[in-house]
């Protein structure tokens, strides 16, 4: 298995961030703080949203890279984890791009106008040109952000669960439109945003001069903290003041002790504390979260190379488990880069025959998960095997509830034949082949043989008459849905027997890549 596949039985986790420069404490408490935790039980793709950043930035990019590299030093110095996640730039992964082009062909306009985001950025953004489609189109690239890795889940706050929903919606379009499971509904893992506002009483944000930043030196972060305004509480320190309505207050409950924030809490609404005291206790207890970022940043500043060359190899990995993704979507598109199936319309040579035998040139098919391959190995012998005259379509014209039983589902031949197309259910490096039949009622089995080693594809077609009575006689001792075990071995060279249930085998050497039963 290639290192630059990342295989977890976790669930998995996506989420990003627009590269806007160095991240202050509101990010950090939003969602930069979750993430952390979420490393040790989820699997997680954490990445620096720079295509979104030229949503709004597009008339000057030129501190994009400066402000990825600023997102992916605070990401580290927090605490994220190149061993536990991927971390990885959007623009470097392609498949985000191309999986958002061919979401615009099948998406409803409507759909992106109504995203309530849209038109109040719109409103407030008023120093920028925003009729664009970037613009416009922003949450359909999140929705490809987020589908290309087919996470279960998405963490983000109140604001964002729209365009979870968004996303939920196209997965559904796209699924039922092409008869396909490629992309789960995710679903939003809200995460819990602590009232946190700046220092002059307002949302914290770097455009409004009011945030304070997780990587600054601790004397800046004291000094700011110190001179923070009280939204007018205790203009007369024998006032008893209320921390509810005091941004000083605010920062008490998220970083202070519980014992201290309700010592504090006590004090002020007595008035037995004075301010300045009040917020060099917060000073305090915000600069003992950040002064550890701060001094691992300052460690990564100096290895900027090592951190860049990180995002790169993490981007590769990111990559590699989105090609999975992309695999899938190309073929419903008929974009794969093979022949395929038109291949059968200009006749087909032995030669040709001969070279769709040989997987060699899809060895990223080797690292998908056995359902995905199994999927790809179908449609594959489908469209590049089958001579002209043969014809096959799916029976069942629902959206399949999973994977596993859409790969039940038989193909129909033009005499309405039910045909079961398999593949062996493990990577075989032997000479033996395991199947799974479910125990229903079929014409025709095809079993698809493929090993590892050589990436050569065996094709048997094999007719009711040579496994109607074994198939019977197992069915008889198999409790309710349990599925029969099937085996296909070859022996002395280029002999192939087919075992159903462990009962005596028999040579199917004539059936291998004989489509007659098809017909």
């Amino acid at each position: 298995m290639p290192e630059s596949v990342i295989l977890t039985s976790r669930p998995r986790v996506l989420s990003g961030m627009r590269p806007t420069g160095k991240l202050h404490l509101g990010n950090y408490m939003g969602a930069l703080a979750n993430w952390v935790k979420l490393q040790d039980a989820y699997e997680c793709y954490f990445f620096i949203a720079d295509l979104h950043a030229l949503t709004t930035d597009y008339a000057d990019p030129s501190r994009v890279k400066l402000h990825t590299l600023d997102v992916a030093l605070d990401w580290l110095a927090a605490g994220l984890d190149p061993e536990k996640s991927t971390i990885f730039i959007q623009s470097h992964v392609s498949q985000h791009a191309e999986l958002h082009l061919l979401f615009s062909m099948i998406t409803p306009l409507g759909w992106l106008e109504r995203v309530p985001s849209y038109k109040e950025q719109q409103e407030n953004l008023t120093g920028k040109d925003l009729s664009t489609y970037g613009f416009l189109g922003y949450p359909l690239l999140q929705a490809a952000d987020i589908l290309l890795y087919q996470a279960q889940f998405v963490p983000v706050g109140q604001d964002q669960v729209a365009h979870v929903e968004l996303t939920r919606e196209v997965a559904r379009r796209f699924n039922s439109m092409y008869k396909t499971v490629v992309f789960p509904e995710p679903e939003a893992l809200l995460t819990p945003s602590p009232k946190l506002t700046g220092t002059d009483g307002r949302k914290m944000s770097k455009s409004y001069g009011n945030a304070i930043g997780i990587s600054e030196p601790p004397a800046l972060v004291a000094k700011k903290v110190v001179e923070m305004s009280t939204n007018g509480q205790r203009i007369r320190q024998t006032d008893p003041g209320d921390p509810d309505l005091c941004p000083v207050g605010d920062l008490h409950k998220v970083f202070s002790s519980p014992e201290m924030n309700s010592l504090i809490q006590h004090r002020c609404r007595n008035a037995t504390i004075r301010c300045e005291f009040c917020k060099i206790d917060a000073a305090n207890s915000v600069c003992a979260v950040t002064q550890p970022i701060s001094d691992k940043r300052f460690r990564l500043e100096g290895e900027i190379e090592g951190t860049w060359e990180m995002l790169r190899r993490m981007s590769v990995k990111a990559a590699a488990r989105a090609e999975q993704t992309m695999l899938s979507v190309r073929n419903i598109f008929d974009l794969s880069r093979d022949l395929g199936s038109v291949r059968r319309y200009f006749g087909t040579s032995a030669e040709d025959i001969k070279n769709a035998h040989d997987l060699s040139h899809h060895s990223d098919w080797w690292m998908l998960p056995q359902d995905q391959r199994a999927k790809l190995l179908r449609d594959y012998w489908r469209s590049n095997f089958l001579p002209r005259d043969v014809q096959l379509s799916q029976e069942s014209n629902r959206v399949f509830a999973s994977l596993d039983r859409e790969l039940e589902e038989p193909f129909i031949s033009a005499k309405k034949k039910r045909v079961f197309v398999t593949t062996s259910r493990d990577v075989n490096t032997e000479d033996k082949w395991n199947f799974e039949i479910p125990s229903r009622s079929y014409e025709v089995w095809t079993l698809l043989c493929w090993r590892s080693e050589n990436k050569w594809l065996h094709d048997f077609v094999v007719p009711q008459k040579i496994f109607s009575q074994q198939f019977a006689f197992a069915k008889r001792s198999m409790k309710k849905d349990e599925k029969i075990q099937v085996t296909v071995t070859r022996v002395e060279g280029n002999h192939f027997f087919l075992g159903i249930a462990g009962q005596t085998s028999r040579n199917i050497d004539e059936l291998q890549s004989n489509y007659e039963p098809l017909k």
